[in-house]
């Protein structure tokens, strides 16, 4: 009798066992395939995502003008032709966050300065220089295929209306001090910049874009940006009144990423370099591998100082 009770109790609790069993090994199949999955998509987000120095910074801000003091309107009445006045301040420049060469953040200050509202087009470059480099060719485009010596010929034929930006000097009209990855937040918006998403792998006509905050438009995108400063990998002068950069180097730095880039590229505080004699320059991975050799169109915009 008291076997004959035991065998039901057996035999459910095989059962109940079995049932635990089967329910284990479905969760390890099922976590190994969320693996699976988390790993393809999270080493595209290690290449694409970059955390900004304030994780406070919300995923989109409204990008208003910024309002002009009485004692400023009339520098900004007086800006040259195609110039946006620059109101100049203090800021953190760089970003711990992200890539090695972005480190350390550290604060800048600057002077007041112009800067053109757009890249040089191709005719602003015909007409100085007379003849265009350009491989897509169309004047309202900004010019590209230049290197770093032909826009000091460039330069030095404006007569004192050009010169190119500092790093610095760069970063800060690109990001007007915000913590963020983009003057609009840390989100990508294709509303403010030409890149692979939206661009058909061409770039596009200067201005059409909506601008920042001081009225400057393609900070981000349609090609990259030549800046004064020689490269470096991590910011160590650390100089911090109008910082000029290292006084010599091999490299000279690119900013503001091109319309064959990605979003993680058109980040205000990315940087990368490039020989001054190249107007092409070898894509890097991540992880500093060599991955191909693709033109990444280059061109630039001038500033002019104010004088005090």
């Amino acid at each position: 009798m008291i076997f004959n009770d035991i065998i039901p109790t057996f035999i459910s609790f095989r059962k109940v066992m079995r049932i635990l069993i089967y329910f284990t090994i479905s969760l390890l199949i099922f976590g190994l395939v969320g693996c699976s999955g988390n790993g393809v998509d999270g080493q595209k987000e290690t290449e694409e995502k970059f955390s900004s120095s304030d994780e406070s910074t919300p995923s989109f801000i409204e990008v208003n003008p910024i309002p002009i003091a009485p004692a400023d309107e009339m520098r900004v009445r007086n800006a040259p032709k195609g110039m946006a006045f620059v109101k100049g301040g203090c800021f953190i420049m760089g970003n711990d966050y992200a890539q090695v060469d972005e480190r350390p953040a550290h604060e800048v200050c600057l002077d007041d300065f112009y800067m053109d509202k757009t890249e040089v087009t191709q005719k602003r470059w015909q007409e100085v220089m007379g003849f265009n480099p350009a491989k897509f060719v169309d004047e309202d485009n900004p010019v590209e295929q230049v290197n770093f010596f032909d826009i000091e010929r460039f330069v030095k034929k404006s007569k004192g209306s050009c010169r190119l930006p500092t790093e610095a000097e760069w970063e800060y009209a690109a990001g007007i001090g915000i913590q963020a990855n983009y003057f609009w937040g840390n989100m990508m918006d294709g509303q403010y910049g030409w890149f692979e998403d939206n661009a058909d792998k061409v770039p596009h006509n200067v201005g059409q874009k909506k601008p920042n905050q001081f009225g400057l438009y393609d900070m981000m995108g349609n090609v990259w940006e030549w800046v004064a400063d020689w490269y470096e990998n991590t910011y160590s002068a650390l100089e911090n009144k109008n910082p000029k950069g290292p006084p010599s180097g091999e490299y000279k730095v690119i900013r503001g990423g091109s319309f064959l880039s990605s979003a993680g590229a058109l980040r205000i505080t990315n940087r990368t370099w490039v020989h001054p004699k190249n107007r092409v320059y070898a894509k890097v991975s991540t992880y500093g591998g060599n991955v191909n050799q693709i033109f990444n169109y280059i061109g630039f915009r001038c500033v002019k100082s104010i004088q005090r």
